[in-house]
């Protein structure tokens, strides 16, 4: 068919598309089956996160859907499903088109992995997936989701983040408003503009910055020191936007860490934290640090607080 195909990201349907979705789904536009869309919708933002993916014409009517639902365990596991696309608008690359557009909107969420699940005698899904890049896998659940019995297929998303260093005269403002988020976890001072661009015009030998971006977007402010010793180097922060947290950029900034150290010749990395700091606690114990060390140690706002310090080889 000649028509313009507008392909969208939404969080919410509307009323309209709610029901066009469950007429095109189960051919009804019961107020039952119209609130099965909404309750499914309701719990999963609730339990976890999630989006649609519509397809709609010039004239607003909905010609294809997806939802995409984010895993209750892991936040970077991902799973479409409710595929569907009308009869008389199939073989025209709009169910492709959907998926490549819930896979680019996961990447810049920091999304690693996109799951399907396809019934064994589905030929035309189980070539829609392969087509797209996605690999069979062994089964695994999903949440609350009933999948048993069909084929399960994965799709690896890259990082999408990168590293660069600290350069720039202007960058001050991002350390500030990085730090500023993250203050109350790292137990900090207030620090203004003026003093940040005061401390980052001196620059210390024995640090390293670095900021990691979403495109060119700067997410999170990496702070290496120990660099002028020959063994063991530390983070001494990492400080991740708030919008980005439990996105993977703080995964990625710490594997970076470890490339760099590495690369400088240091044979180990160590981070301190303290006690009340769970999710840094959660991140560095996920990315193989084990504590090596407890005690008292006196935070950026002059106060003595019970810590950890957690230690990687890099051997």
């Amino acid at each position: 068919m000649n028509d313009i195909i507008t392909i969208q990201i939404t969080d919410y349907l509307s009323h309209d598309l709610a029901a066009l979705s469950a007429q095109a789904q189960w051919r009804s536009a019961s107020p039952q089956c119209v609130n099965r869309i909404r309750s499914f919708n309701f719990d999963s933002k609730c339990d976890t996160d999630f989006f649609h993916v519509v397809a709609t014409r010039r004239d607003g009517r909905l010609v294809g859907r997806l939802n995409c639902l984010q895993n209750a365990e892991d936040p970077t596991l991902w799973y479409y499903g409710d595929l569907f696309v009308l009869p008389e608008h199939r073989r025209a690359g709009i169910a492709s088109g959907m998926v490549q557009a819930a896979a680019g909107h996961l990447r810049e969420r920091g999304a690693r992995t996109l799951r399907c699940y396809v019934e064994a005698d589905n030929a035309a899904s189980l070539a829609l997936q392969r087509s797209l890049g996605f690999a069979e896998r062994p089964w695994l659940p999903f949440d609350r989701l009933d999948n048993a019995g069909q084929i399960m297929f994965e799709l690896d998303l890259p990082v999408p983040y990168s590293v660069v260093p600290y350069a720039e005269i202007d960058e001050p403002a991002f350390i500030m408003k990085l730090h500023r988020q993250n203050q109350a976890a790292l137990h900090d001072r207030r620090v203004l503009l003026a003093e940040w661009r005061e401390i980052m015009a001196a620059p210390d030998p024995d640090e390293a910055h670095f900021f990691v971006c979403l495109g060119c977007v700067p997410v999170a402010w990496l702070k290496l020191n120990g660099l002028s010793g020959t063994h063991t180097a530390w983070i001494s922060t990492l400080a991740v936007g708030t919008r980005w947290h439990r996105r993977g950029a703080g995964r990625f900034a710490v594997g970076f860490a470890e490339e760099f150290l590495r690369a400088q010749g240091f044979a180990e990395v160590r981070i301190k934290t303290t006690q009340d700091n769970l999710a840094a606690q959660g991140l560095y114990t996920a990315c193989g640090y084990r504590i090596v060390g407890e005690g008292d140690y006196r935070t950026g706002d002059g106060v003595l607080r019970a810590g950890y310090t957690f230690s990687r080889r890099l051997g």
